[in-house]
């Protein structure tokens, strides 16, 4: 049994989608999977018992069946916080290793995804070089290349690692199309010459960015008035309608697939949005549409959903949301798996850590 610990320079760069990504494509070649993400950091609740969002999104896509109080045995609550912070000792340690060997047992290879950045836990003597050092495994560091500044943040993160032969390699994620041709030609050969072995150059890619309505409506705690049948569906992009209608018209058809906002009482750049066949139209300001309205996208078969914030606040979920959504659908998955085969060294990975593909 081996097992490699997926961490990152900071939050939201794919750690989850690697290690779904790894994980099917190691189950495809006929290894048994085991995945435990230590410390859950997005907390949610399962039938009365706290667990991991992303866990939870993982277990359920890949099929695991090891039990969530194993796959995520420590939670990072305020009551947990606050007992470090006052020297109260805990057995964390001891909760993680009995998870490991219960999780590792019978498998063939264990991932296990940091949580946060590859610092966070560190209160608890927990952070992923820490955790990769106690369990005696090696990191895969995903940076999300957001700009040349990614170089900084993984050279410091290789002397937070400190221990040279820990880091296995890095991937980077979510690389513009416009910056892949410098990233290849002279980013990589950079890091390489550091003694960092770049497995993957993974670009930017649309649908992983995308956001279902469902999360949407729960996100925005919406109102579902028409279109509830529908909201498995995928949105790339969102719209602001906030001119008038003839100018909505043309900036609405030149952005199929989007999701539209506007205000409640804006019955006329509703209809336009319906008009030009949108993905969706959320309402804002807690003001329900016009009975035509309501008529005219049901026939359109278009969703249309009610928040109570006002549009600038419901831009400002929609700009977290979009780029930071879960992987929950098996369209992501299969997507993030298409993404890896061809821009991840697999067999590369599965050499640094002794496992035969």
């Amino acid at each position: 049994m081996v097992s490699i610990l997926v961490s990152s320079s900071e939050e939201f760069s794919g750690k989850s989608s690697i290690c779904m990504g790894l994980g099917k494509i190691l189950q495809e070649k006929g290894h048994v999977i085991g995945y435990m993400k230590p410390i859950g950091n997005l907390l949610m609740d399962v039938h009365g018992s706290l667990t991991d969002e992303d866990a939870e999104g993982i277990k359920k896509l890949l099929g695991l069946e090891d039990p969530s109080k194993y796959i995520t045995p420590i939670h990072l609550t305020d009551s947990l916080a606050n007992d470090a912070l006052m020297g109260v000792q805990k057995d964390l340690d001891e909760r993680l290793m009995e998870a490991y060997s219960f999780i590792s047992d019978d498998k063939d290879i264990v991932l296990i995804e940091g949580a946060g950045g590859i610092g966070s836990g560190a209160m608890y003597n927990l952070s992923d070089p820490e955790i990769a050092s106690k369990i005696g495994t090696k990191i895969l560091l995903v940076t999300r290349y957001d700009s040349i500044f990614a170089v900084d943040r993984i050279l410091c993160d290789v002397r937070i690692i400190s221990k040279k032969d820990m880091l296995a390699g890095i991937i980077l994620n979510e690389v513009p199309k416009a910056n892949l041709k410098r990233v290849n030609e002279l980013v990589v050969p950079f890091l390489e010459k550091r003694g960092i072995p770049v497995f993957g150059v993974v670009p930017e890619d649309e649908t992983l960015r995308s956001v279902s309505l469902s999360e949407i409506v729960e996100d925005l705690h919406a109102e579902v008035l028409v279109g509830a049948g529908k909201l498995d569906e995928l949105v790339k992009h969102y719209l602001v309608g906030a001119m008038e209608v003839g100018s909505a018209i043309k900036y609405f058809r030149r952005n199929p697939d989007s999701l539209v906002i506007t205000g409640g009482d804006r019955a006329d750049l509703q209809m336009a949005a319906i008009e030009s066949r949108v993905k969706c139209l959320v309402l804002t300001g807690n003001m329900y549409p016009s009975g035509a309205v309501l008529a005219s996208a049901e026939e359109a078969d278009i969703p249309v959903i009610l928040v109570r914030g006002d549009t600038m606040n419901t831009i400002e979920r929609m700009e977290h949301l979009i780029g930071h959504a879960h992987i929950k659908q098996k369209v992501k998955l299969d997507r993030v798996v298409d993404l890896i085969e061809k821009n991840v060294d697999v067999q590369a990975i599965a050499d640094s850590i002794g496992l035969e593909l």
